[in-house]
């Protein structure tokens, strides 16, 4: 019912719906400083536009974007976009949307499907340009490939730490403490 009267009064005013997708991948405090950036900022884009109206700023904090999994924020907009509550989805740039070409392809084809666009403010890509897909494609292609890249630097570093004897863990194991990666005996 909620979605029936949105729909009337967007008709009526003639303004697109817009939402808006912010994403951090770790919960360090700069990050979340970060975060209230990105929405303050959708928040006034949104409300430059006489003829947006803005339907809400959905985010996910601490969480990767090479997955769709344990993202609310993200599925909850996605979600809402596939009811008709949303016209247009703004986000900062692919990297944020997600970092898999698949997921982002598949996402933003469901939505062309339904009348909604998606713009990645910094990546200047609108999916609803003719060629929108296709530089989607090579900016989602790099995202991925910059999230495998800097995976397999974690994984690098995190080996040679370990060949030098440091040791990864929080919980200390029964009969050994863990601190400063540094095992001793109890």
């Amino acid at each position: 019912m909620c979605a029936i009267k949105h729909t009337e009064v967007n008709i009526l005013n003639n303004k697109l719906r817009v939402a808006s997708y912010c994403r951090v991948s770790t919960d360090k405090e700069e990050q979340l400083h970060s975060l209230e950036s990105q929405k303050a900022y959708f928040n006034d884009y949104i409300n430059k536009h006489d003829d947006w109206v803005l339907q809400d700023i959905y985010f996910d904090e601490g969480i990767s974007g090479t997955s769709l999994k344990n993202r609310d924020g993200f599925n909850k907009m996605i979600d809402s976009a596939l009811r008709g509550e949303i016209d247009l989805i703004l986000t900062k740039e692919v990297s944020r949307f997600a970092r898999n070409t698949v997921d982002t392809l598949t996402i933003t084809r469901q939505l062309r499907d339904v009348k909604v666009g998606v713009i990645f403010t910094s990546d200047n890509i609108d999916t609803r340009a003719t060629d929108g897909e296709l530089r989607l494609t090579i900016m989602a292609s790099l995202a991925q490939e910059e999230s495998r890249k800097t995976s397999d630097r974690v994984k690098w570093g995190q080996t040679r730490m370990m060949e030098n004897g440091f040791v990864f863990g929080r919980n200390n194991m029964l009969g050994y403490n863990i601190s400063n990666g540094k095992m001793t005996i109890d």
